[in-house]
């Protein structure tokens, strides 16, 4: 082979070689500009869960609440008995403090008498899950140990029941005997404050 033939194929390979290996000063390599773009920066925004998870529950409407009563137990002319609330509604809900208490003669009518007074002091707010309960313990006296002329006794079939911190009322089928008179002398029931169960305590 002529020696002139050999130098140029030399040449030519040895060119061929440095275009593989390098590039242009200040360019970027195909697979260097894809590992770049392949990592995205960490998303600072917490996950929906999170913040539904953080959500404060609303306080428990009447309309969303069932009302029953507890066992009685009765000692020294009082009888105790619990009102259950149960949250029917769809979603959790709050109660916090005093049901409102008093005697009736039916769903629709005035109150009998004076209505219960609060005994104790708050315990805080209760989240109830859908079909959680709370309760409050009712204290009645036996109205038939105060003085006729303080008192003025009436049968009545129910109570009417303000859950805490609403306008709107449960009536609770509950036969007894009630002080007609509204007398601060004839505190004929007592209520304390909302606990989580069924027992009022």
């Amino acid at each position: 082979m002529a020696w002139w033939l050999l130098t140029a194929s030399t040449a030519a390979t040895i060119t061929g070689c440095g275009s593989e290996q390098s590039a242009p000063p200040g360019t970027t390599s195909p697979s260097a500009d894809s590992a770049l773009h392949a990592v995205s920066p960490p998303s600072t925004a917490p996950p929906p869960a999170a913040r539904t998870s953080d959500a404060v529950a609303t306080q428990c409407r009447t309309s969303d609440l069932a009302a029953g009563l507890g066992p009685e137990t009765a000692a020294a002319g009082t009888v105790a008995f619990p009102i259950v609330f149960t949250n029917n509604g769809s979603g959790p809900c709050v109660l916090d403090g005093f049901p409102g208490v008093s005697y009736v003669i039916g769903p629709d009518s005035a109150p009998v008498g004076a209505p219960a007074t609060r005994d104790g002091a708050s315990s805080g707010p209760v989240q109830l899950a859908p079909g959680g309960q709370a309760s409050a313990l009712v204290f009645a006296i036996n109205v038939h140990n105060v003085p006729p002329e303080q008192c003025q006794p009436v049968s009545v079939p129910g109570l009417r029941i303000y859950p805490p911190d609403n306008t709107v009322s449960l009536y609770l089928e509950r036969a007894g005997t009630a002080c007609s008179l509204a007398q601060a002398t004839t505190t004929q029931l007592r209520i304390h404050t909302v606990v989580a169960g069924t027992s009022g305590r």
